[in-house]
This record gives C-alpha cells, structure tokens and sequence, in this order.
C-alpha cells in the first residue's frame, strides 16, 4: 500500500487508535454502554502511553490504521505524561462509578498487566525493552501495514543497541503474527474474566523474541 504515511503518534490520532485497539482486542466483550467502554478504552490509550518510550502509527487517507509502541529500558517515557496521567486517573475513576453493576467483569479488564506480569516473573528471565502496543485496523490487515510497523520497532531498537524484547498478549488476540516473526512463547497461564456477560478462561501469553 503506497499512499502509507509512517510517523510518530499525535494526541489527536486517540479517537482512531482507541478504535483500533478496541477492534483489535475485544474491549467491548469486557464492558457494555457506550460510556463505560469508551473510558475502558482511554484507560488501555492512556497506559501504553505512559509506559512506552517510542511510537510509529500507519496513516491513510488522515486516518490512523495502524499503531505500534515500545519501550526501550533506561530511554526517558514520551511526552505529555501529565494529560495521560490525568485522563487515565479520571476514566478510572468514571469507569468505577459507571460500572459498578458490571465489576466482575472489570475487574478481569483491570487486572490483566498484573497476571501477565506474574507470568513474566516466574519465566526467570532478564525481560527489558518491552513491545507495549502494536495493532492494525481490519481493513489493512495482509497489506503489510503491521510488518512494516512491527519492522521500524526492531530498527529502532537495532539502533540503540538492543538485542532483546517482550510483550504481553492473550487468547483473544492474533498472537500467531509474533510466532511467524520469529517470536517465542516464553511463559502462559490462565485468568478468570467475564465476556459478553459470560465468565471464561483468557490465555495469558509471555512472547520474547531478538534483534537479528
């Protein structure tokens, strides 16, 4: 796809990559009303934000269609950390309140870093830079759209002299893209959460792969 424009990510470019992320990974089948998801949704933005360091989207036709974030151990965390803090601070706040007749479901939603994280501790291993968010709209997916993001994110760390990385992901999503990058499942587990207002079972997967 030719008419692809690769830059940084703009605070403006939020309303498209939150439906992105949404389409991606299946916020909506977490929480139902209009409101609640859309603060699900800041909250997910608003995280990978303050965690990463680096960010490249897949512009087309003005709009974002393609996002992709890491963090490199050591390099300063991207700008505006106080307008993501305070958003993030404010629809957790409001995703509380309004949610309340669905917690059980929040609660799987909010506490997914934290499993991932105990599955990524009990690896043993030295686990760094971090892939922290990488997800394309449907509509471009085959057009290479995710590998020439998911290639910038290597040179970047290839640039800085890395040669390791993770990232965290679920049953919910299309991990095998990582596996045919190369990428190893380092660590798995379970979580008990609540889909479409059903309780299930999420995979929780640990994948590292290195810079070649």
């Amino acid at each position: 796809m030719t008419d692809i424009i690769y830059r940084p990510y703009r605070s403006t470019d939020a309303d498209d990559v939150k439906r992105i992320i949404d389409e991606a990974f299946y916020i909506h089948r977490y929480v139902h009303g209009s409101r609640v998801l859309d603060s699900a949704l800041e909250i997910y933005l608003r995280e990978r934000l303050l965690a990463s360091t680096w960010t490249r989207v897949a512009e087309k036709d003005g709009s974002v269609v393609g996002i992709i974030m890491g963090r490199v151990d050591g390099e300063p965390r991207l700008d505006d950390r106080t307008t993501n803090r305070l958003r993030l601070w404010a629809h957790t706040a409001r995703a509380t309140i309004l949610g309340l007749p669905q917690w059980k479901s929040l609660q799987g939603f909010f506490g997914f870093d934290d499993v991932a994280a105990e599955i990524a501790a009990a690896t043993g291993k030295p686990l760094t830079d971090e892939l922290t968010l990488f997800a394309v709209a449907s509509t471009t997916r085959g057009h290479g759209v995710g590998k020439s993001l998911y290639q910038a994110y290597l040179d970047h760390l290839r640039d800085r002299g890395r040669t390791d990385y993770f990232l965290y992901t679920d049953s919910l999503c299309t991990f095998g893209f990582y596996e045919r990058q190369g990428m190893s499942r380092a660590g798995a587990g379970d979580m008990g959460v609540v889909l479409d207002g059903a309780p299930e079972k999420l995979g929780v997967y640990v994948y590292t792969g290195s810079v070649s």
